[in-house]
This record gives structure tokens, sequence and C-alpha cells, in this order.
């Protein structure tokens, strides 16, 4: 049974990215050297601007590089939080969040509760960035599971880290680590997304062989080949639009159904 009134989200307009982000993550790419390394994650805990906020590049290892910066002024942390545990429970839910591009979720609740209630849950998204459907599946992880030194709960410039590793259901592999970082500002957050796509590949589930076969998958040839060149840019302008448009819809849905 649907969620009471969810089905009227469908027909509001999305609400824009700023016109600002729109053209950098439409616009060419950015220096490589401009991009974040997976190895420097702590550094998307500092408030201070980084070199980029906003774009994407292909590296020079075949991985895909994506980011986008979210004012999100009058979300909390805690909204955050539960709207990843609240949206994949109901397929209407996921696609009231970008009713365009999403289609159908799934969740599979974590063996063993975390500290959040989204720690070790695996969502099934299907959604279509403009570059074709992708049925998807996303680990997620406690941040120092991903690269973090800490977790961040105790960090008082972090509102909540929703982070973890995406992948394909069909291949039935595992391909990008990716985080949201939602870092206080003023009476909201502003969140900083980051995806290095094809920088983990491997099997999904995991396992020996899958390490092994890691091994031999994460290489510049094998990720230039299973990543199109497009798809850095489409996920870029897919991550704006969504990020955007539930800075709108959360504080009102979480008033009503939370």
């Amino acid at each position: 049974m649907s969620t009471p009134g969810l089905e009227a989200y469908l027909d509001r307009p999305l609400t824009p990215a700023a016109p600002e982000v729109t053209a950098a993550v439409s616009g060419p790419a950015i220096a490589v050297a401009d991009a974040l390394p997976l190895r420097e994650l702590d550094r998307l805990l500092d408030p201070a601007p980084l070199a980029v906020e906003n774009g994407w590049c292909a590296l020079p290892d075949g991985v895909g590089y994506v980011a986008v910066r979210t004012p999100m002024p009058l979300v909390t942390g805690a909204m955050a939080d539960w709207w990843f545990d609240w949206h994949p429970r109901e397929a209407l839910r996921y696609r009231v969040w970008h009713p365009a591009a999403h289609r159908d979720n799934r969740l599979e609740p974590p063996a063993v509760p975390g500290a959040k209630a989204h720690w070790n849950a695996v969502h099934h998204p299907v959604e279509d960035l403009g570059t074709g459907v992708v049925h998807a599946r996303i680990v997620f992880r406690p941040p120092s599971a991903m690269g973090f030194t800490t977790d961040a709960l105790d960090d008082a410039r972090v509102a909540t880290l929703v982070c973890g590793m995406a992948g394909d259901d069909d291949r039935r592999a595992q391909h990008t680590p990716m985080v949201h970082a939602f870092l206080r500002e003023g009476d909201g957050v502003v969140l900083r997304s980051r995806f290095w796509l094809g920088a983990a590949l491997r099997p999904s589930p995991p396992g020996v062989l899958g390490a092994a076969a890691g091994a031999v998958l994460n290489r510049p040839a094998i990720r230039r080949r299973m990543l199109p060149p497009e798809v850095p840019r489409a996920l870029a302008m897919h991550c704006a639009e969504e990020f955007s448009n539930l800075a709108a819809l959360l504080p009102e849905l979480h008033a009503r159904y939370a």
C-alpha cells in the first residue's frame, strides 16, 4: 500500500540546482589536478572550499570523478539519516525524489544494526541518468570502513555522513566509492557529494574470489572499457538535480512522515 498523500509529490516541478552549479557540471571537464584523491576523504569534513566543488573529469587511471556541492538550508543531519532509511522501503518514495529519473528501489536491511540505520543496508535503485536504465546496488558503510579516519559522529562540523559502494545488479559487480558529506551551515547543511566511478571494480557480493578478480579488473584499460565517457557528466548533473530537489522536499516529507 502506498504512503498516503505521496502521489501528489510526483506532479511537483523539480526544484532546479543553482545556475552556477548547472553551468559547472554541464560544462567541460575540470583539471585532473583539482580532483580530490580517494585517499584524502577526510578533507571533505573541512568546510573550507576545495579546489573544485562542482565538476567532473576522467582521471589518468580510468576512474571517472564527480563533485557536486548542494546547499540544503532547512535540512538537518537527522533528516538526512531518516531519508536514507525511509525512502528505499517503497518505490514511490524513491520516485518522488526525482520523478523523471527514478523508477524503483528495494531495501535489504542490515543483518546487524549499526549506529546509523542505513549502515550496512543494501539499496537496489533503478534509475536512468539519461544514459540508459541502470539496476544499481549500493552497500552503505560506516565512514571508517570507506577510508575516513573516524566515523565523524562527534565532529561538530559534520551533521552526518552517508557513504558506500555502488555497483550494478545486472552485472553483479561493485565499482564505485561514493560519499555524501552533510556539513553544518547556519540552520541547515551544505552537502558535498563525491564519486570515484570505477575505482573499486570487483564481483558482488565480495569474497576471496572477488578480491582476486578485483586485482585483475582494477586496471585503466578495463575501467575505460566499462565506463562510457558520457557517464561522469551525466551523473554530476543528476546528482545536482536530485539533491537540489531533496533540499526542497525533505523538510516537508520529514515533518509529515517521520
